[in-house]
């Protein structure tokens, strides 16, 4: 930059997400919603087999499960998707929500609500990654308008 020169905002934030810390960011991010989107295949099939061979349940409950699961596997496609074409700042606050609550979900686990330890401090893991990941990925800001 020449001297006298003050970069505007757009320019800032260009260099930020262009950075090679911010680029770091988005590989972790991206790695792990891709894995996470993967998994939750996994998840929902498991759901399915597991909810539909148990007809002792009733089927309101059986359904709302099904449907839960279903909507939390989309809405880490999507996001892993958004993420994986480019860097919009939906995808990484869409990844900090979601691992805001795996965090939360983590330590429910954590403190013998439900599941096991290794389920627990797998998600805690994951989700720690995730935040730090998407905290130092910046998104690429939008074309300045022309005035």
């Amino acid at each position: 930059m020449s001297e006298g020169h003050t970069p505007s905002d757009y320019e800032v934030a260009l260099q930020a997400a262009k950075s090679p810390k911010s680029q770091l960011g988005w590989v972790i991010l991206r790695l792990i919603l891709i894995l996470e989107a993967l998994a939750g295949l996994v998840v929902v099939w498991q759901t399915f087999s597991g909810v539909l061979g148990d007809q002792e349940a009733p089927a309101g409950l059986r359904a709302s499960i099904i449907i839960s699961v279903v909507l939390c596997w989309i809405w880490v496609a999507i996001t892993a998707f958004g993420a994986a074409r480019g860097m919009p700042s939906w995808a990484r606050g869409s990844a900090i929500t979601m691992h805001v609550l795996m965090f939360s979900a983590a330590v429910g686990i954590l403190q013998g609500i439900l599941g096991t330890v290794a389920i627990g401090v797998a998600l805690l893991l994951v989700s720690i990654v995730a935040i730090v990941g998407a905290v130092i990925a910046r998104p690429m800001p939008p074309e300045p308008l022309e005035a």
